[in-house]
């Protein structure tokens, strides 16, 4: 009997996760854990991730390395990688610089193991619209309303 998809267990590769919440993951999840973006990109050679999920602390500037790496079509190692982003604090322009930059998903701190998991399971399974352009390829980021257009046809 050959074993169906649910038997097998969900893949994350994890960003500056901490320890806590990386043990926790690791009971339900197979886990690579990676501290840098050239570490979590060259992990995705032998690692079938099925979502990437990252923790910014205090700085985000190796989520956004590993997004610049992963949402370029021309050396994304897994193109459409789910990726999700823990904040300990958000504010609305720093998630929405987050899903421009090409973040599946949001999460803000606590969370639990089980909300994570769901989360990660359902962007497995339902994957979000995909748009390639020349540099960028992932997932559409025009589902953010800009209020910076006033004019009286935006797409002119």
């Amino acid at each position: 009997m050959v074993p169906g998809p649910a038997a097998t267990p969900l893949k994350a590769l994890l960003l500056r996760v901490g320890t806590v919440d990386r043990m926790a993951l690791a009971e339900v999840l197979e886990i690579k854990a990676t501290q840098d973006a050239a570490a979590a990109l060259a992990a995705l050679a032998d690692f079938a991730a099925d979502v990437a999920v990252t923790d910014i602390g205090t700085s985000d500037r190796e989520t956004t390395a590993l997004l610049k790496g992963l949402r370029d079509p021309a050396a994304s190692p897994r193109k459409g990688l789910p990726v999700i982003c823990l904040l300990a604090e958000s504010s609305p322009s720093q998630v929405r610089a987050l899903v421009k930059a090409g973040v599946d998903h949001v999460m803000i701190k606590p969370i639990s193991t089980t909300a994570l998991c769901d989360l990660a399971l359902h962007l497995r399974d339902n994957p979000m619209p995909q748009v390639t352009v020349p540099r960028y390829t992932g997932p559409d980021r025009r589902r953010l309303p800009d209020d910076s257009f006033t004019g009286p046809n935006r797409r002119n």
